[in-house]
């Protein structure tokens, strides 16, 4: 968005109200999907009247959320869609996202602003170059496209992003490059545009207000590139020359080393950035999204080459790359500087870093359960436990939490691993199994391990003497794990807390 159009925006919808005057419904859905954001962030407020608590905020949210989705559909019904209702539709992604989880309705809110935006031809947008010679107007013109940029790029780049990531939508995008004719919006902050269609050479980069949105955008193109390459059967993928992936990580490698200073994590850029931190307060948190994004789809490259390492050596490659990634992402969540940060965070927010945390988490655990009898054993154990511990401590976030982690005790145990974790009040007894457990009685993360389908991949059919077939043939259950550990690490990554 462009915030002073959004403010003049706002201000006119209120003296509208005002004088009685109807609203019109995009920006009405705008206004709303804004708010509806708000409140879900919203940090409990000494004397506040509406927001006393996270439910409070969470509840104001779902109903401002309904409000914004239904005069959207009014709009839909009742017009042909305009800029603001495809604004209004992003704003609501997050905030389905939030609430429901990456869910059918999450996906169909960005089809239907991506469906706009391209009947608004956005993907045309510099097609044409012609500006008005009146100044007053061309100033217009100039942030009206320099908008619609960010909006269109902003679906391009969540398309791709997604494209690799678990669920009804991976392996798939609806945006193809060749088709776009749109420049990437200026890095400048929004007071900037007018100043000249040109960015401005400068000899150190600068933080603007949309520093992370370029960066996301070059990452989503990474991205892209790896959902045209990666097949989505494992079978097929290990088939592909490994050097593609060795290409594929040298791009999140080269991604990662090109960052601006403020959103690299090694120390010296951190020590580098500090005094930007002062003035521009948002760093922190633009460099943790940023960071986590770019490693938790580095892992998902590697993931699935992690185990094969047990079978074939050449795979080490993916093995070092993908633990690397996750110990980046606990990295930045223990960064010391985040600790020293006084701002309150709310439920959610701690909810998103758990998210990447225990993707994270999920990668060590195969890793120390399958990769055995390597040097530094002891040396990933306390890892594993240490961010086992992390999770415990952030356990009433969800229920969906305490239960994955319920689930990861029971595959440490089953691999006979051993690790004194402090567990929190919450935390349940690890059910026994025993031939007689009921399947639906466990977590569905757990569930993994026993689901028929996974069997009959192998030719096994509900009355198959499982025992029998283990014995002869000894590579089952090691073939088996792998697509465990591969359905696992989809659940999780999938599913936010």
């Amino acid at each position: 968005m462009h915030i002073p159009t959004v403010r003049s925006l706002m201000k006119a919808a209120y003296l509208r109200i005002c004088q009685g005057e109807s609203v019109p419904p995009g920006q009405a859905a705008l206004l709303l999907s804004v708010f509806a954001l708000g409140a879900f962030f919203c940090q409990n407020l000494d004397n506040h009247k509406i927001v006393t608590s996270d439910r409070d905020a969470s509840q104001l949210s779902s109903f401002l959320c309904k409000e914004a989705l239904d005069v959207l559909d009014y709009s839909h019904q009742n017009a042909s869609g305009t800029i603001e209702d495809v604004q209004a539709l992003i704003l609501m992604c997050y905030v389905t996202y939030h609430l429901d989880g990456f869910s059918a309705r999450y996906r169909l809110l960005l089809a239907q602003a991506s469906s706009i935006a391209r009947d608004l031809r956005l993907h045309r947008l510099d097609a044409n170059d012609h500006l008005s010679e009146n100044a007053e107007v061309r100033t217009r013109e100039l942030v009206e496209r320099e908008v619609k940029r960010r909006v269109f790029w902003h679906i391009a780049a969540t398309d791709w992003l997604q494209s690799v990531i678990s669920g009804p939508q991976e392996g798939t995008y609806f945006i193809h490059p060749q088709h776009v004719n749109v420049r990437l919006p200026r890095d400048c902050n929004d007071d900037e545009i007018c100043l000249g269609e040109n960015n401005d050479l400068v000899v150190e980069p600068q933080p603007t207000g949309m520093t992370f949105f370029l960066e996301r955008v070059r990452l989503s193109h990474i991205c892209r590139e790896a959902t045209d390459i990666l097949p989505l059967e494992t079978s097929k993928l290990v088939q592909i020359p490994y050097e593609q992936i060795i290409l594929l990580d040298k791009k999140f490698q080269d991604f990662f080393s090109s960052l601006p200073f403020f959103f690299r994590i090694d120390s010296e850029s951190r020590q580098k950035s500090k005094l930007l931190e002062i003035v521009y307060t948002n760093i922190g948190i633009m460099r943790y999204c940023i960071t986590t994004a770019a490693h938790s789809r580095r892992c998902r490259l590697h993931q699935r080459f992690l185990l094969r390492q047990f079978f074939n050596n050449s795979y080490a490659y993916s093995r070092k790359a993908c633990l690397e990634s996750a110990r980046a992402i606990i990295q930045i969540h223990e960064d010391p500087l985040r600790k020293e940060d006084s701002t309150p965070r709310t439920k959610a927010q701690t909810g998103m870093a758990v998210h990447f945390i225990h993707l994270a988490l999920v990668v060590m655990v195969m890793d120390l359960c399958i990769n055995k009898d390597i040097p530094g054993e002891e040396g990933r154990k306390e890892e594993v436990k240490a961010t086992l511990e992390i999770l415990e401590r952030a356990r009433d976030i969800s229920p969906i939490l305490g239960r994955s982690l319920d689930s990861l005790y029971e595959v440490l145990r089953k691999y006979n691993v051993s690790l004194s974790v402090t567990l929190s009040a919450d935390a349940k007894e690890v059910p026994e199994l025993t031939p007689d457990t009921e399947i639906g009685s466990l977590d569905p993360l757990y569930h993994v391990y026993m689901q028929s389908t996974q069997l009959e991949l192998h030719g096994l059919g509900p009355g198959t003497n499982f025992d029998g077939v283990s014995q002869n043939s000894p590579q089952f259950e090691a073939n088996l794990d792998l697509i465990t550990w591969d359905n696992l690490f989809s659940a999780v990554d999938s599913r936010p807390f």
